[in-house]
Parts: structure tokens; sequence; C-alpha cells
């Protein structure tokens, strides 16, 4: 995460725990590698879009993020 990202963040009040970031952990763990990958090319997107001020392109690729978890969700037996 960037500097400037976090610093954002923490103005916010909205800096993750580390209770949030170990359940985010914990659940990318039950993820298929595809969807692993996939969230590794969106989440740099996601934190350039904040940077950047794009906050309905943000908001777009949170909604790809949560189709993919979802659908990680339905294909892991």
């Amino acid at each position: 995460m960037s500097t400037t990202f976090a610093s954002a963040a923490r103005a916010e009040s909205q800096d993750p725990t580390s209770q949030e970031i170990d359940e985010f952990r914990r659940h990318l763990k039950t993820l298929a590698p595809v969807q692993r990958r996939i969230l590794s090319v969106l989440l740099p997107q996601l934190i350039a879009l904040e940077e950047a001020g794009e906050r309905d392109r943000a908001l777009d690729v949170i909604e790809e993020v949560k189709l993919i978890l979802w659908e990680g969700r339905l294909t892991r037996h």
C-alpha cells in the first residue's frame, strides 16, 4: 500500500486493524488460484484510482472484487 493511500485512510479513520487484515488473509487463502491472481491485479488498480481521486471507478473495481470473492465461495468445495 502506498504512503499516500495509507495516510489518507488513517486521516479518515479507515486504516484496517490487524484483525481485519488477518480476516482478509484467511479468506484470501480459501480462494482458488485464479481468483487470487485476478485480485492481485485489481487491488493495485483500486489503490491507484483512490489516489487519483477517481471514486466512481474505484467503486467499480470494488464491485468487481466482490464478484470475484463471491465466485470463489461458490466454486470452492
